[in-house]
């Protein structure tokens, strides 16, 4: 899996966007761009007009809106258009982003408009996007005229764009956590304007921790309150000088604040420094923190063969295809390691594991789904009757009850740990329609014991089929209609076409690239705005950890 957009290729994407229409990017890699000398200065600003002499009401509130387009010096330009008062008390923090066009009209109280639009999705004074239910929106702009000429007096905090004007003035960052045992890298994905404060915006966040629902999945190496003095980036290097809370942290934390730092800004020199004097960081002693990958080739079973084909040739799971192929297994999820794998038969949940003479049973209980394996060794299984029924499983049989949170009146269409383990994405069927969520996994000591909050995702249309992980911050379903989506954590949604018959979907190498469907007992790929066939038979399509 290549490495996501960092903050000198969202610098290069700038200047491309003026070239031409570029969109938020929804999958695949990122290629890390030329050095920028000074990042903080993007180079490039959005050129936009102050207000004109004898503007009305109404060209005022037009020009505000597209000023606004342009965030350098915290909106310089758009505070032009307010009374002196508002000028410097709007806040501009956070952003609504709008679909289709925009209305203006007289509002019901004198020198008053109303601006009407449909809300596509909002990014909040952190940075958190998210996409609710779109609906209609009416904000009220008040005037009043100073030296002869009209001007916003009242205004509701925040900035309005469209949605391509979004795409060039905002950059997508991920912010980089570990998982508890340090292994991992975890994502958590935040929208910035793309102004000078873009790097210290994109660190302050990284120091205040991750979001919310994965507070008690994720960690930092950082201090708690650790503050941010200035930071830059020259040739190459990034100069980060952080507060004297870092002083007292360990010879090991404080490599591990580089490692998430490298990750966050896509340098690999990273120098800290407290006030001005460079912070003493010792080699690492083992190897750092990855972003989990998988294989490319399609991972299939056939009733008789359980293979990864690439469409070239097969090749076995040593010790662990055949044990799959006896159980009679209808599905599975391959170990990291491949030394084992999950998987649900006729006779329940088993775990076929290398070495062992058959696959061992782990949970017998009716109506199982595919189950999912974790980084750690733990079977994810659950009933489809009723979500309540999330369990984890050792390979001794040992058995463990998840708390989960998920409503117990609905019915568990799928389920999968992220690659890093730190995450679960479950697919529901609920009275109110499909629900989709993602929850951080807390454990004790490895040991999965419950969820954290439920992070409800935009929920495609239609009945739920399938959901897998395309990457570390993606997932995709599928619907019985045959609807395909692709869903970013805390990033846009995007359909990527329909495939009729298809039953199950699972991730593999280069975003959507590496999905995989299976239709029709066929498994079909990505290309261009539709799917073509790979001419791999199968009867079920696994999944890999």
């Amino acid at each position: 899996m290549r490495r996501r957009p960092t903050l000198i290729a969202a610098a290069l994407a700038l200047t491309l966007t003026l070239a031409g229409c570029v969109g938020i990017p929804l999958s695949g890699g990122v290629q890390v761009g030329p050095v920028i000398d000074d990042p903080d200065n993007l180079g490039v600003e959005f050129l936009v007009s102050g207000p004109q002499d004898g503007a009305t009401q109404e060209e005022i509130l037009t020009g505000f809106m597209e000023a606004v387009r342009a965030p350098q010096g915290n909106f310089t330009t758009a505070r032009l258009f307010f009374a002196k008062d508002m000028a410097t008390s709007w806040k501009s923090e956070s952003t609504t982003i709008r679909s289709g066009t925009a209305t203006t009209s007289a509002a019901d109280t004198p020198n008053t408009l109303s601006y009407t639009i449909t809300t596509a999705a909002i990014v909040d004074a952190r940075g958190r996007y998210s996409e609710p239910p779109a609906a209609a929106q009416t904000l009220r702009f008040g005037f009043t005229q100073e030296d002869g000429q009209w001007r916003i007096s009242d205004a509701p905090e925040g900035v309005v764009l469209s949605l391509s004007s979004f795409n060039r003035v905002f950059a997508e960052q991920s912010l980089y956590f570990f998982d508890p045992s340090y292994r991992f890298l975890i994502p958590d994905v935040r929208w910035f304007p793309r102004r000078s404060s873009l790097v210290s915006n994109t660190v302050t966040e990284l120091l205040a921790g991750p979001t919310d629902w994965l507070l008690q999945a994720a960690v930092t190496a950082f201090p708690q309150a650790t503050s941010l003095d200035s930071v830059s980036v020259e040739s190459a290097q990034a100069m980060v000088d952080l507060g004297t809370e870092v002083l007292v942290s360990t010879p090991t934390a404080r490599d591990q604040m580089r490692q998430q730092l490298v990750a966050t800004l896509g340098i690999a020199n990273v120098v800290i420094t407290v006030g001005g004097t460079e912070l003493p960081i010792p080699n690492a002693s083992g190897e750092d923190a990855i972003t989990p990958t998988v294989d490319s080739a399609a991972l299939v079973g056939t009733g008789e063969e359980f293979v990864f084909d690439g469409g070239s040739g097969i090749a076995k799971v040593p010790g662990v295809s055949e044990l799959v192929v006896s159980s009679g297994a209808t599905g599975a999820s391959l170990a990291r390691s491949k030394l084992s794998a999950a998987v649900v038969s006729p006779e329940g949940v088993s775990i076929a594991s290398s070495g062992n003479s058959d696959a061992v049973v782990l949970d017998d209980r009716p109506g199982l789904i595919r189950p999912s394996i974790d980084p750690f060794g733990f079977v994810w299984s659950a009933q489809q009757s009723t979500a309540a029924s999330l369990k984890t499983f050792e390979a001794d049989r040992t058995e463990h009850t998840i708390q989960s949170g998920l409503p117990a009146d609905s019915r568990i269409v799928s389920m999968a740990v992220s690659r890093d383990g730190a995450r679960l994405l479950v697919y529901l069927s609920t009275t109110v329609g499909p629900q989709l969520y993602v929850a951080g996994i807390v454990r004790q000591d490895t040991i999965p014991v419950r969820l954290g909050p439920l992070f409800e995702l935009p929920t495609p249309e239609g009945m739920p089929m399938d959901a897998t992980w395309v990457d570390d911050r993606s997932v995709a379903t599928i619907s019985e209609e045959g609807d395909i989506t692709l869903v970013e954590i805390g990033g846009p949604t995007q359909s990527l076409g329909q495939l009729d018959a298809a039953t199950s979907i699972a991730g593999g190498t280069g975003g959507t690239d590496g999905l995989r469907v299976l239709s029709g007992g066929e498994v079909w790929r990505s290309q261009g705005s539709g799917w073509v066939p790979t001419g791999i038979l199968a009867t079920f399509l696994a999944t890999k950890q």
